[in-house]
């Protein structure tokens, strides 16, 4: 018998397979955020590119959610959720979550931020352009070496990946509408959690 709920908790996760990146992910990753860098242009810009690629892919089996929908299988709720039905009965599940540096969780920018991000209708959203202008960036990516190395990512991992940087668009620019600005130590970011979806 475990001791508590939360060991419980973490026995489960703990024997969860754990699932590899896919190929090239992280190259990509460090691409986009050299890139965004690089380019000169607005700063919020250089947040969007950094927290669209910050898809985290971790592995899990099938997702029961309950209570206000937002709970998710690693034990903390989420401020949206995304699930897409699998024919073998499971859920590819996402979870994501405004992430705050130097800040505290009632100041006004956190509170707006995950206003934001609750208010999306993720099931809503049409994310066929964003699909699209991924799949075509991830098949010309390249290598530190300079060499061609495609990323490849499932049509749900795709859907996901293309959620995310939706959400992170549409958070910062209402953000930035709204006059909040941002620096290094005083900032909310977007983090994404997701279940094995291959």
């Amino acid at each position: 018998m475990y001791d508590t709920d939360t060991d419980l908790e973490t026995r489960i996760r703990e024997s969860a397979p754990r699932v590899a990146p896919p190929a090239g992910l992280g190259e990509h990753r460090a691409r986009i955020i050299r890139e965004a860098r690089s380019r000169s242009g607005r700063r919020m810009r250089v947040w969007g590119a950094s927290v669209a690629a910050s898809v985290l892919l971790i592995g899990g089996g099938s997702v029961a959610v309950a209570g206000t929908g937002n709970e998710t299988p690693w034990g903390w709720v989420a401020d949206n959720v995304f699930a897409i039905d699998r024919t073998d009965g499971a859920a590819c599940f996402q979870g994501i979550l405004v992430k705050w540096d130097g800040l505290s969780e009632d100041d006004p920018l956190v509170v707006d931020a995950k206003a934001i991000v609750a208010g999306i209708d993720l099931d809503a959203l049409d994310t066929t352009a964003v699909e699209n202008e991924l799949r075509a960036e991830y098949a010309q990516s390249i290598g530190a070496d300079g060499q061609p190395l495609p990323v490849v990512l499932s049509p749900a991992q795709l859907k996901q990946d293309a959620i995310h940087q939706i959400v992170a668009s549409e958070l910062f620019s209402t953000l930035n509408e709204r006059g909040y600005e941002m620096s290094p130590g005083h900032e909310v970011s977007l983090s994404s959690q997701t279940t094995d979806c291959r």
